[in-house]
């Protein structure tokens, strides 16, 4: 067990949704349940919580430049009082941006473990110099958590060196939406329900599952209800989903962005999830959570085959993974298990099992107490 405390800085934690936030809180409980001393620095509306272990950013929770001077400037104040060289692990890309930005005003240089979701891999290389400082700042770090084989190897398309530092650990269900099988009777409508979970945006693809749910026969439509659950944040693509969803021969709800209980009550009740992420020039699916949640619900999960959803998804066993590129095959596949209750049962209870394991106290243990 490691003997000095490790400091956490992050930009996002809950109540803000968010894969990088769902990290950053399951890493902090699976240390509690450990032993393992973590403190952690998070925006001013996560410093609500009650805790010894909390310590709060006077920041919005952003990647600017105003969130990322004080960001570095109130850790370099409290750092500047101790006597040891502080262990900093920069769980998610605000923080990580900062650090890159501002990290040289610390005069104590930190023993520096980073965690690269995905999308840093593209948005902070957007420039020459922006890259440059990036490679730059990677090469001083002791240790690189990537949560999928996608990231490792862009990791290392950047920056080769540091391939000895490279920890590749998939992430697990966040523990307040991990299901153990619990399926809830069907309505008495007897509809075959399909769940879409994430935010109101075109990387999660929301437009595709409607596309596909267009190519489905009258009569498969007519036996299917569509949930979606999630936050709008892009407004004109939430209205072009309406207007798809209006033109369509079955029931599409917007459900909006719900609690933990509730998601966790819908994923219960549903029995189908699909999620075609789809690339964008500067965003992409580092790894996705989410396939994890529905899996340990018992779901059959649907999926473009996009940055490091396939370590989250395992295709022709849980779910099926297919190309952005062939629009068709989506239809196909929900049709297919539409139809089959059997197929769907059978790789239900493979994802149960494929998700159960994964586990953050393994991803805790590798990060802060292994070599």
């Amino acid at each position: 067990m490691i003997d000095k405390t490790v400091f956490l800085v992050t930009h996002e934690y809950p109540p803000k949704r968010g894969g990088a936030g769902t990290y950053c809180e399951e890493l902090v409980f699976a240390c509690d349940q450990l032993g393992i001393p973590l403190k952690v620095w998070a925006p001013e509306y996560a410093g609500k919580l009650k805790s010894e272990k909390f310590r709060v950013l006077p920041i919005k929770g952003t990647q600017d430049w105003i969130c990322s001077i004080k960001s570095v400037l109130t850790i370099a104040k409290k750092l500047k009082k101790g006597t040891a060289q502080a262990t900093i692990h920069l769980a998610e890309p605000g923080s990580l941006r900062a650090f890159i930005r501002f990290g040289w005003l610390l005069r104590k240089k930190p023993d520096l473990i980073v965690t690269i979701h995905g999308s840093e891999l593209l948005r902070f290389c957007s420039n020459p110099f922006g890259k440059f400082l990036f490679q730059r700042f990677l090469k001083k770090t002791r240790r690189i958590h990537v949560l999928s084989h996608f990231n490792k190897n862009a990791l290392l398309k950047l920056v080769p060196e540091v391939e000895e530092r490279v920890l590749l650990f998939p992430g697990a269900p966040a523990r307040r939406l991990t299901g153990k099988g619990v399926r809830k009777a069907p309505g008495k409508d007897k509809k075959i329900k399909i769940l879409c979970v994430g935010r109101i945006h075109p990387r999660k693809g929301q437009d595709r599952l409607l596309e596909a749910v267009s190519k489905l026969s009258d009569r498969l439509t007519r036996k299917i209800q569509c949930l979606l659950v999630g936050p709008v944040v892009k407004r004109k693509f939430y209205e072009k989903l309406k207007k798809i969803a209006s033109g369509l021969n079955c029931q599409i709800s917007f459900l909006g962005d719900l609690q933990d209980d509730e998601l966790r009550n819908v994923y219960q009740e549903v029995d189908l999830f699909v999620m075609p992420s789809m690339p964008r020039e500067k965003s992409i699916e580092g790894f996705g959570f989410v396939y994890l949640e529905a899996a340990s619900h018992g779901l059959p999960v649907i999926a473009h085959e996009t940055g490091g959803v396939k370590d989250a998804v395992r295709h022709g066993e849980n779910g099926f993974l297919i190309s952005p590129d062939k629009p068709n095959a989506l239809a196909e596949c929900m049709s297919k298990l539409i139809e089959d209750e059997d197929l769907r049962k059978k790789m239900g209870n493979q994802g149960i099992k494929w998700a159960s394991t994964h586990s953050w106290e393994e991803v805790a243990m590798q990060l802060y107490v292994g070599n």
